[in-house]
């Protein structure tokens, strides 16, 4: 007989299984709190649940995980984790340390279809989406090796997280339980680039989850050039679900803007974005283009990102420019590719 799996589980569905295995209902949210709060990988961790009980939750369930085969660290101190899947794929996760913060960047699929052109895993093509437990796994496997609390999480890794919605959701409940993480939903952000019809059903069902939005260019003939899925999904309605989920969550979004050398960093440039965000509680992270092997873009320079940044502030709410982390260990934005070690 097969064993089922426990990591992905909710609180709900374990205690399901302990009813099912012959136990009390209490025995799930034993199991959930070994699991997802201490983050132990065997059975005989759980050492307030008695050893005959244990062996039994051994012979019909595992513990798997995601098998950890490469862990690369920036001389900058971020991490980047390489995980390799159980059908032979590999995601990456990327661990990055501040002062008061630790930020974990998850994956939410196996490659990605958006093929952007200017992205390391959009040269991957869609593998697979990934399970919740393989989603939750990266936030384990991450905390065990930092030895402390991740304070934030955003979906920012390999795949366009809205296509996954459903496991990216459960994840986050998961991860935010009280019996487990316990990490608060507004230290959780889920990054996209606006497929419409996906969008719309995360700002329906985000509640205090975060949301980024991958916009990288105001003018829609640039936008479509370097983000092929902009030819299905325009920036109006894209703006027009940023507004609602301001209105529904109560918290700005955030707008990801890609500075390309001589391509989306131009004052003009500046002008479009300013237009196309009026009226929208937002803040806007310029983003430095990272360069990636075989790639026609290039870095823009120093003094038009900041020309660029000071004509947005204060015409708008919030800008930053946004440091990059890992670039030596290729852990930057737009970097990860799942590559296997040579």
């Amino acid at each position: 007989m097969e064993k089922t799996e426990l990591i992905g589980l909710n609180r709900k569905e374990l205690e399901k299984f302990a009813v099912r295995a012959g136990l009390e209902p209490f025995r799930g949210r034993q199991i959930f709190r070994w699991i997802y709060q201490e983050g132990i990988e065997t059975f005989d961790s759980m050492t307030d649940i008695s050893k005959n009980i244990r062996s039994g939750l051994a012979e019909n369930a595992s513990i798997r995980g995601l098998k950890l085969i490469q862990r690369l660290e920036s001389i900058d101190g971020t991490s980047k984790f390489l995980f390799g899947l159980y059908d032979g794929y590999y995601v990456e996760s990327v661990l990055i340390p501040e002062k008061q913060r630790l930020t974990l960047c998850v994956s939410s699929q196996a490659g990605c279809a958006m093929a952007c052109k200017f992205c390391a895993t959009g040269r991957l093509g869609f593998k697979r989406n990934l399970d919740t437990g393989e989603i939750v796994d990266q936030f384990l496997k991450a905390r065990k090796y930092a030895g402390r609390d991740i304070t934030n999480i955003v979906f920012m890794g390999m795949g366009e997280p809205t296509l996954n919605l459903k496991n990216v959701l459960k994840a986050c409940e998961i991860i935010s339980d009280d019996f487990g993480p316990s990490l608060s939903k507004k230290r959780i952000t889920v990054s996209t680039v606006g497929v419409i019809h996906a969008l719309k059903k995360f700002v329906s069902s985000a509640g205090k989850l975060g949301l980024a939005i991958s916009l990288h260019s105001a003018d829609e003939e640039i936008r479509k050039k370097i983000i092929p899925s902009a030819e299905k999904n325009t920036i109006p309605e894209i703006m027009a679900e940023a507004k609602r989920y301001t209105e529904l969550s109560g918290r700005r979004v955030s707008f990801e803007y890609l500075m390309l050398g001589g391509v989306t960093d131009s004052i003009a440039d500046a002008k479009k974005l300013i237009k196309a965000i009026h009226g929208i509680p937002c803040k806007i992270n310029l983003i430095i283009y990272n360069p990636v092997d075989g790639l026609p873009f290039d870095k823009p320079r120093e003094d038009d990102v900041l020309k660029f940044r000071d004509y947005l502030y204060p015409r708008t709410y919030a800008v930053t420019i946004r440091e990059s982390r890992g670039l030596d260990i290729m852990g930057a934005c737009g970097q990860l590719a799942g590559l296997t070690p040579d």
